[in-house]
C-alpha cells in the first residue's frame, strides 16, 4: 500500500486481543535453500502489544486484522496514553464492545501524541474517540472553502438547553420529513452517490443543529502562507458540534 493512512471511526469490527502484526516475524527465511523468498527491502513487523477489554472477535474484525497484516496498518486502541487499557466504545442492550478505532500506517506511530477514548454520554451509544498527531503542513496557495462547496457549513456549540431543543427539533414535521426523504432515496454506490448522500445528510444535521445549538462565530475561510514555519502542528480530529 502506497502512502500513509489514517483511518478513524466506527468500523463495526470486534478484534479481541488478536495481533494486528505478524507474530515472530523474521527475515531468516530468506536464502532458504538458496532462494530469496523475501524482497531486499522487506522490513520485519515490530511486536507492539495492545490491550482490549472486548475479547470477542467477529467477521469484520477478522477482515480488519487481515488488512492490517497485509498493509502494515496498526490499531491505536489499547496502545497509547488515553486508552492504554483498550476501553469499550459502544454499548447496547446486549452489552459493551469495542468497534470504533483509529488505524494508522506503522510508519506514523512515532507521530501519534495520544489516542483517547472519551466517556459515554446520553447523546450517543458510541463514545467519542480523539486522536492527536504531530504533522507538518505546507500550504502554497490560498484555500477558499467556498471553492469546495463547503462555504455554508457552520459550527455549533452545545448548551444547557440544547437537549430539550434537540428533542423538539426532531419532532418538527420539517425535520421528520427531511429524514424520511433521506432514508427513502436509493443512492448510487459510487463517488457521486456518496457525495450526494453526504451533502443531504450534512444539510439535515445543520438544520437540526441550528434549532438546538448556539452558532459559533464564523472563522475566515481563506488562509495563505506556509504553516510549516510553525514547526510541528497538532492535528486534532473532532466533530463540528461540541
Amino acid at each position: 500500500m502506497n502512502g500513509q493512512i489514517v483511518l478513524i471511526g466506527d468500523l463495526n469490527a470486534r478484534t479481541g486481543q488478536r495481533a494486528d502484526f505478524i507474530v515472530n516475524d523474521s527475515d531468516h527465511i530468506n536464502n532458504f535453500d538458496g532462494f530469496d523468498l523475501l524482497p531486499e527491502n522487506y522490513i520485519t513487523d515490530s511486536e507492539i502489544n495492545r490491550n482490549n477489554q472486548d475479547t470477542s472477535v467477529n467477521t469484520v474484525g477478522t477482515k480488519l486484522l487481515d488488512l492490517c497484516l497485509s498493509s502494515r496498518l496498526r490499531l491505536l486502541n489499547g496502545r497509547f496514553l488515553g486508552d492504554s487499557l483498550g476501553y469499550y466504545t459502544y454499548m447496547s442492550s446486549s452489552g459493551f464492545s469495542t468497534v470504533d478505532y483509529a488505524v494508522v500506517s506503522e510508519s506514523l506511530l512515532s507521530s501519534v501524541k495520544y489516542f483517547k477514548t472519551n466517556d459515554f454520554t446520553y447523546l450517543s451509544d458510541h463514545v467519542q474517540i480523539t486522536l492527536y498527531m504531530k504533522c507538518s503542513i505546507n500550504i502554497d496557495k490560498e484555500i477558499g472553502l467556498e471553492e469546495k462547496g463547503w462555504h455554508w457549513i457552520k459550527s455549533y456549540k452545545w448548551t444547557e438547553n440544547s437537549k430539550l431543543k434537540l428533542i423538539d427539533a426532531l419532532l418538527t414535521e420539517n425535520v421528520k420529513n427531511e429524514i424520511i426523504e433521506f432514508e427513502m432515496v436509493n443512492y448510487e454506490e459510487n463517488q457521486v452517490g456518496v457525495d450526494e448522500a453526504t451533502e443531504k445528510l450534512t444539510k439535515i444535521l445543520d438544520n437540526i443543529s441550528s434549532l438546538s445549538c448556539k452558532a459559533t462565530p464564523k472563522r475566515g475561510g481563506r488562509r495563505k502562507g506556509n504553516l510549516n514555519k510553525f514547526g510541528q502542528t497538532m492535528l486534532y480530529m473532532k466533530p463540528s458540534v461540541k
